[in-house]
């Protein structure tokens, strides 16, 4: 978490740069202010069909991430759950390319996760709080990125790992 923030911070700072070159490092940082509508629908169709599958796959997915053994025993296919979860990640890693690039995904995927982890002890509230965080970061971190003239991807993240931080520091003030 460290050090994709840092990568990020480093980033934002480069872009700030008079002289600061888009061409090969988009494809390493991402660009998402060059999605067309086309990658947008293809954002969408993958996005909806991995929430449809994950949705209709919850209750299962759930029991056989946490207790394999005993979800193999009870007659779930953790084998096949386990490959459809990979193939999810994947698809969400491809449609996140364009927009974060390589570098930056591995932040989007982890940090609103690990912010969420900090504020909640309950899997269901964890994962919607993890997906509020993921909505905030960017929609947050594209009008930061606007108005102080940087990266979006590299905003983006900082906006998440800022985020972060201010998820441990309410776990702290929280009483126990």
């Amino acid at each position: 978490m460290l050090f994709t923030g840092a990568f990020a911070l480093g980033i934002f700072l480069m872009s700030r740069q008079q002289n600061y070159a888009v061409d090969l490092q988009s494809f390493l940082f991402g660009d998402i202010l060059s999605v067309t509508r086309g990658d947008l629908v293809f954002i969408v169709v993958v996005g909806a069909a991995v929430f449809i599958a994950a949705m209709l796959a919850y209750r299962d997915m759930l029991f056989a991430s946490f207790d394999p053994v005993v979800a193999e025993a009870a007659g779930l296919p953790v084998k096949w759950l386990d490959y459809g979860l990979l193939v999810a990640l994947a698809l969400t890693i491809v449609v996140a390319l364009q927009s974060v690039g390589i570098v930056l995904v591995a932040a989007l995927l982890v940090t609103p996760a690990a912010a969420a982890y900090q504020l909640s002890k309950r899997f269901t509230p964890m994962l919607l709080l993890s997906a509020g965080f993921g909505i905030v970061s960017t929609v947050g971190g594209l009008y930061a990125s606007y108005f102080l003239g940087s990266s979006s991807g590299a905003t983006i993240v900082l906006v998440a790992t800022l985020l972060f931080f201010v998820a441990v520091a309410l776990k702290r003030l929280r009483p126990a």
